[in-house]
């Protein structure tokens, strides 16, 4: 017999989640992906019934409420645990130590996705082809040929940078770490420490940020022209001082959930393939 699934929250990756589920002929119901939903005592039946919960990316805002933006009334999470059971399979994404502490004081054991390296890489992969979306949105020219400068030489910036190669750009890779030079390097990159930024900023007709603490700061901003493109994809609190780059009229973005933004269907089946190989790893049947 098939597990039932309740999706709770979240944005179009959700709504993308429910229509997977769907497709493949799960039981699913859903909360908090309707405007101004409430929590009903049917949907209260419906969560505390469900084999399998799974909450969004990330599953609990700042304030300690279920990340669900169109919800009529927000739904604190100590009254969420509240109608969860022990032996029920919770997913979430981004889960803080006092949301995990939290849980554990209802009986509640949530796994927390965003930490797989298989979802992981899913994600950096949508991020940065995303990137070159927003890109080619703000740009005024094509990619081929531009200047492209990424700071940092993580997931994101590997897969941004193989990416912007393919279609002809130059790709100079910023990174503190030797190591990560020498790969991008060999990588068939351009290379420039973090601490020489303005030996190659003035030629840059892109920049993308991947490093979440402030890089671009007002000093390394006088350095760009001011026809160049930031695109931040760290998340919070991101890479680039965006009150000075507005002064100076350099355009940015700060990409926040870019994966959510620009393929929610990509994204959202990101989610689901990671939690499906979790449930099989731990032997229970999806």
């Amino acid at each position: 017999m098939k597990r039932t699934y309740f999706v709770a929250g979240g944005d179009s990756r959700q709504q993308a989640i429910v229509a997977l589920l769907k497709k493949r002929g799960f039981e699913v119901h859903s909360f908090g992906l309707g405007e101004k939903e409430r929590l009903t005592p049917e949907v209260a039946a419906q969560l505390g019934a469900a084999d399998i919960i799974l909450l969004p990316l990330p599953a609990i805002d700042s304030d300690g409420y279920l990340n669900a933006p169109l919800l009529e009334k927000r739904l604190p999470v100590e009254t969420l645990w509240s109608l969860l059971r022990a032996d029920q399979h919770i997913f979430g994404g981004m889960l803080s130590d006092a949301v995990l502490s939290s849980a554990k004081e209802y009986g509640l054991s949530i796994i927390d996705y965003y930490k797989r390296e298989d979802f992981v890489l899913r994600n950096a992969y949508i991020t940065a082809e995303g990137a070159l979306e927003l890109t080619m949105q703000n740009m005024k020219r094509t990619l081929r040929g531009a200047n492209c400068l990424i700071l940092g030489y993580g997931r994101i910036g590997k897969f941004l940078a193989r990416l912007l190669q393919g279609i002809g750009a130059n790709v100079t890779i910023a990174a503190r770490k030797s190591e990560s030079l020498v790969e991008a390097e060999l990588n068939g990159c351009k290379t420039c420490s973090l601490l020489r930024l303005e030996q190659c900023l003035p030629l840059c007709d892109v920049v993308y940020n991947t490093i979440p603490h402030l890089i671009l700061d007002r000093g390394y901003l006088n350095c760009m022209k001011k026809s160049s493109l930031c695109i931040d994809l760290a998340s919070k609190p991101g890479g680039i001082d965006f009150g000075a780059a507005e002064s100076m009229g350099i355009t940015t973005v700060w990409a926040l959930g870019l994966p959510g933004q620009v393929a929610p269907e990509s994204a959202g089946e990101a989610i689901l393939d990671t939690v499906f190989q979790i449930l099989t790893e731990q032997e229970v049947l999806a």
